[in-house]
């Protein structure tokens, strides 16, 4: 279940500044306003780690798809290098091996529509 973290947070800091100002010594149900006060400051702490990580996540993933698009550029070549060796080309194994298809069993592509009979035989 989610907790509305922003909306505590507000809650707590306003009643921790009415607190601090208006009754600083004051304890209620136990709980004094430093106590209060220290509970929402690590509170600030780990959302400020947490920041930190997500920031760091984001960077990493940025990385990680600068590599990616690196990778795709490198297949197209090594395709295309495949394609154009003497030793391999389009209806080599190896390329079929790659997940491409050769030309010896790629279709043309080119489909014929059937005409459908009216009944009436000529």
């Amino acid at each position: 279940m989610s907790v509305a973290n922003k909306r505590i947070r507000e809650r707590v800091t306003r009643m921790n500044n009415a607190w601090k100002q208006g009754a600083p010594t004051a304890v209620f149900k136990g709980i004094k306003q430093p106590d209060f006060q220290a509970k929402i400051e690590r509170a600030a702490t780990k959302d400020q780690e947490i920041a930190d990580l997500e920031a760091q996540v984001k960077l990493k993933k940025e990385e990680r798809d600068a590599i990616y698009k690196e990778l795709n550029a490198d297949s197209i070549e090594v395709r295309d290098g495949v394609e154009g060796d003497v030793d391999f080309g389009k209806n080599h194994p190896l390329y079929e091996g790659m997940g491409f298809t050769s030309d010896d069993n790629r279709a043309s592509g080119l489909t014929r529509k059937k005409k459908e009979s009216s009944g009436v035989k000529v």
